[in-house]
């Protein structure tokens, strides 16, 4: 005979799977997502339309608190207008009744600045010393690789020799040379890939050059050519690149000491293809259109202020786009393809991402003009940080090239890039 309890048991553990089931369906609905993806904080400009992407089966009742509610159903957006500067706070009553969440929004008057699309040449030193290859040291009857047994690796950045900051090149040649005529370990402090440590090598006498070592190459310095995207007219601060300066050897961002920005020349073009990425061919032309300091580099690229404004290129100052501005349709990026000068070239934007938080990768676009397309085939290296404008508002800079369609690039939020605190307090 079957007993009850047995039964009752099974039937809610019936009931639980099914409930479990039911929130995970229910979790993955388009209701669902938009609670989860909802902002934790908006920022707008004075008097600007607003989209907040929303779900119209989940209606909703909006209020700043003073006004009347609003019943919003049918649509897939709350759409308002920014009122005049200041701090707000918007109620959302789910169903026009359940309290919900508030949504603080910070309104600010537009911001102004003044496009680039120059190109720049960067000249760095680095915070620390990049590892560019381990190379055994022939002692004796023996060849050894001090370094690599302690743990050192192609692309470490050594911050510091025997406590103290690793600045130069020479500061470790003096230490190793000092360590070792004393047979002491040097003790170098490196960062890698994830993490930063203790080294201790010992160095070792080389026959062959007649001084102490530890099997190891470094650089102090970088340098590269990008895009100016755009500077404040009244203070000359400037941000370039779009995405992250890196070593060139392990692609890996570089923390930057000092360092300068000046005018580059475009002496050549190398097209893209659907298997390689095409380039620009550039030489440093000197102060003349662009000098200025670096002071940083970041997820958007190098931050530092010009010593003037660039001699070619746009002059006016335009106002920069929120986010939820930048609308899919047609675009121009500002560039240089051949010398010094900037031109205008058409683009399509084709898609926009709803963002809240930085990210360098905001929007897509195509490349359309088929001046661009003839010369380069889309989008090149050396074309990162080109400033990208719609509808007379800084929208965006390119930031990176689809390699297998080269039509298509991404470009990142200028916003987010004027929004660095390195980038407002860069540093005379």
């Amino acid at each position: 005979m079957k007993n009850p309890r047995q039964g009752t048991r099974a039937l809610t553990k019936l009931a639980g799977a099914i409930a479990a089931l039911g929130m995970i369906v229910l979790g993955t609905t388009a209701p669902a997502q938009k609670l989860l993806q909802f902002p934790e904080r908006l920022q707008a400009a004075e008097g600007q339309d607003v989209l907040v992407p929303w779900s119209r089966w989940l209606p909703l009742s909006v209020t700043t608190g003073t006004g009347r509610p609003v019943m919003v159903t049918g649509a897939a957006g709350l759409d308002f207008e920014t009122p005049a500067s200041g701090h707000y706070l918007l109620h959302f009553r789910l169903f026009g009744w359940l309290p919900w969440r508030g949504l603080p929004v910070d309104v600010s008057k537009p911001i102004y600045v003044v496009p680039g699309g120059e190109s720049v040449g960067v000249l760095v030193r680095t915070r620390g010393l990049i590892v560019t290859s381990l190379s055994p040291v022939r002692a004796e009857n023996r060849v050894l690789e001090p370094a690599a047994a302690a743990g050192v690796e192609r692309g470490d950045v050594i911050t510091r020799i025997d406590g103290q900051p690793a600045e130069t090149v020479k500061l470790l040649e003096d230490r190793v040379r000092q360590d070792g005529a004393h047979h002491q370990m040097v003790h170098l402090r490196v960062m890698g890939a994830r993490s930063e440590r203790e080294r201790v090598v010992q160095p070792v006498w080389s026959r062959r050059t007649q001084r102490w070592q530890i099997g190891v190459d470094v650089q102090d310095r970088t340098s590269g050519v990008g895009t100016l995207t755009f500077y404040n007219p009244k203070t000359f601060q400037y941000t370039a690149l779009g995405h992250s300066m890196t070593d060139g050897l392990t692609r890996r961002p570089v923390s930057v000491r000092i360092g300068r920005a000046i005018g580059a020349e475009i002496v050549g073009v190398v097209p893209a293809t659907d298997t390689q990425p095409g380039q620009k061919v550039g030489v440093l032309a000197g102060p003349n259109n662009i000098s200025g300091s670096v002071s940083f580099n970041g997820m958007f690229g190098i931050v530092g202020r010009l010593d003037h404004a660039p001699l070619w290129g746009p002059e006016r100052p335009l106002p920069i786009a929120m986010p939820d501005q930048v609308r899919v349709g047609p675009a121009t990026i500002v560039t240089v393809l051949h010398g010094q000068v900037p031109v205008q070239y058409q683009v399509e934007i084709l898609k926009t991402a709803a963002q809240y938080a930085p990210n360098t990768k905001g929007l897509l676009f195509r490349v359309t003009d088929p001046r661009l397309l003839r010369k380069t085939g889309g989008v090149i290296q050396g074309m990162s940080g080109s400033p990208i404008i719609q509808n007379g508002r800084v929208v965006g800079a390119v930031t990176h090239v689809l390699i297998s369609r080269p039509t298509l690039g991404f470009g990142c939020y200028a916003y987010w890039m004027e929004q660095q605190s390195s980038y407002r307090q860069a540093p005379a």
